[in-house]
């Protein structure tokens, strides 16, 4: 009974991971995605829920995807070039996250993935089991400060982020 319990639950896992595939390419609009709840979803770490946010959400998907690429033209470091490095960097930071959060951490929706999408791969990462609880913290410098974000692995196992 166990055993065909645990056989189940085996395929269920592989399933899920092996159905699940992720597409580590730029989609054709040259942006990190041409679904539109994922433009929205990123939008929303980067903008954190202002007006401007508010506006791009309404909009359909032609008019979002040209707004956003005019939000990062304002953001590009050097426009002597061609290449847009603000954007660019955005695109591998949500491409890495989709690819590395995926399946029951929740991909573009965990809070690792936001994390890494605002603040970029950490510069450190530690793992610590503490009272039978996984924990991971990341560190990053901003504005020449170490600061941690701290995940616990939850029942749903997920690493959820906490103070």
């Amino acid at each position: 009974m166990i055993i065909n319990i645990l056989f189940i639950v085996c395929l269920f896992f592989i399933s899920c991971s092996s159905s699940r595939e992720v597409n580590t390419d730029i989609a054709d609009n040259g942006l990190w995605s041409s679904k539109l709840d994922e433009l929205d979803i990123v939008m929303y770490y980067i903008m954190n829920d202002s007006k401007e946010y508010k506006k791009i959400k309404k909009l359909d998907k032609e008019e979002k995807i040209l707004h956003i690429k005019k939000y990062f033209s304002k953001l590009d470091p050097d426009t002597t070039t061609t290449e847009n490095e603000s954007l660019d960097e955005l695109n591998k930071r949500v491409l890495a996250s989709k690819r590395l959060f995926l399946g029951f951490d929740g991909g573009l929706l965990s809070d690792r993935s936001r994390i890494y999408i605002i603040y970029g791969p950490p510069k450190n990462i530690i793992e610590k089991k503490i009272n039978n609880s996984n924990f991971i913290t990341w560190n990053y410098i901003i504005d020449n400060k170490i600061v941690e974000f701290n995940f616990l692995l939850d029942e749903f196992e997920r690493y959820t982020l906490v103070k």
